[in-house]
């Protein structure tokens, strides 16, 4: 195992969700206010000041390589622009939605958790389009957001402590409510055909299968 500490000065910066990107290195968040990448060739590290401040937190890149992360605190999403790092900044159309997790499809459009909303969103980068949807029930709160090979977005929802399944061509959400109290699923990642959870208020792995 090989440890890779950030750099003098860089301590509490709690790390949250990486993601490799096109340019080979691994690219990371921290909620106290930082992002940065990692090259595994050479070990080099680099860490940034997110805009805004706190709030970095879900990672994700498009089939294209580009890496996208969101900030909860900041509530937005940004793009990384790899060599030097700097990042474009999109807001969501509703404020202080609270964008907790990004997630691209096959086709480059990306779908965010909107934690403070209780909204899903979708942003396309080559427009700039912007669309949200309200999950359904009473006290919604999207934490962690999967889009499947079939371009099905799954989302988990702590308010109904269920996992949702989001149509983009019909606009429809199906729930799955999930019979353990509290279950708390921060993450899901998947592979054809299956979609895996981690409940980390009961500390188990779920799979959900599926055609």
């Amino acid at each position: 195992m090989t440890a890779y500490p950030l750099p003098e000065g860089r301590a509490g910066a709690n790390l949250n969700t990486a993601s490799f990107g096109g340019d080979g290195r691994l690219w990371f968040t921290g909620q106290a206010g930082i992002y940065g990448s990692l090259d595994p060739k050479t070990g080099v590290m680099r860490v940034f000041d997110a805009p805004r401040g706190y709030g970095p937190y879900g990672i994700h890149h498009r089939p294209d390589g580009e890496v996208w992360f969101s900030s909860l605190a900041g509530s937005y999403i940004a793009r990384i622009e790899p060599e030097s790092g700097a990042v474009e900044v999109f807001d969501p159309p509703t404020e202080d939605a609270g964008a907790r997790r990004v997630w691209s499809d096959s086709k480059g459009i990306l779908w965010v958790s909107e934690w403070n909303a209780g909204q899903l969103a979708r942003f396309d980068p080559a427009t700039g389009a912007w669309r949200e949807w309200a999950l359904p029930g009473d006290d919604p709160s999207d934490y962690a957001v999967y889009v499947d090979e079939k371009d099905m977005v799954w989302i988990s929802d702590f308010g109904a402590n269920a996992i949702l399944r989001f149509d983009p061509a019909t606009e429809r959400f199906e729930s799955f409510p999930i019979p353990r109290g509290h279950a708390d699923v921060r993450q899901m990642l998947g592979r054809a055909g299956e979609v895996w959870t981690a409940e980390s208020g009961t500390d188990r792995l779920t799979v959900y299968r599926h055609d």
